[in-house]
């Protein structure tokens, strides 16, 4: 996933904070909840009416199906959550956007081209738990990079800063010493 040029260390490797798939399961709690509420107001009634006992077999088969169901989408939505990734080196953040099961996009910001770097807590969850989103903008093809639910976002920006100065220092090195040099000029 993320290829290593010559001298280029990983800084570190940036999963998504557990709060926003916490967020998912709770969507799905009450989603269940609010079909589950309607199954018993509803089949009550239609049970009653027909008196046929084999649609109370089928009932529970639905149910069944329906519960199955939200499992297997609750299993997808994990997996694709912890899938999202940012992996910083030495020389750039490679930003892994899986955005379904089959679809998973990859880009990378070279620490040449970073131009600003900004966190996003709002609200009073995101400063408890220490979770924001962190957005490094650059000018190249894709100005911005988002990360949702970025665990300590704001040690992760100074530290992505100090890698950046780090990078710019090391090139202005590179530079003053390929100046001084003296050319050879031979006829």
């Amino acid at each position: 996933m993320v290829v290593l040029q010559p001298g280029e260390r990983v800084i570190g490797e940036l999963k998504r904070h557990p709060f926003g798939i916490l967020m998912i399961y709770a969507g799905a709690v009450v989603g269940m909840g609010v079909i589950a509420a309607l199954a018993f107001t509803v089949l009550p009634g239609v049970i009653d009416k027909s008196n046929d006992s084999s649609i109370m077999g089928q009932v529970y088969i639905g149910l069944g199906l329906l519960v199955t169901l939200f499992v297997v989408i609750l299993g997808i939505a994990t997996t694709v959550y912890w899938q999202n990734t940012w992996v910083i080196t030495t020389d750039s953040i490679t930003q892994v956007s899986q955005t379904s099961l089959f679809s998973r996009q990859v880009s990378q910001l070279s620490m040449d081209n970073l131009e600003d770097v900004t966190v996003d807590q709002n609200g009073i969850l995101p400063h408890l738990f220490n979770f924001g989103t962190l957005k490094v903008e650059s000018a190249g093809e894709r100005s911005k990079f988002v990360f949702p639910y970025c665990p300590n976002p704001n040690r992760i920006a100074r530290q992505i800063l100090e890698v950046h100065e780090s990078f710019l220092e090391e090139r202005r090195n590179i530079r003053q010493v390929t100046a001084s040099r003296p050319s050879i000029h031979t006829n």
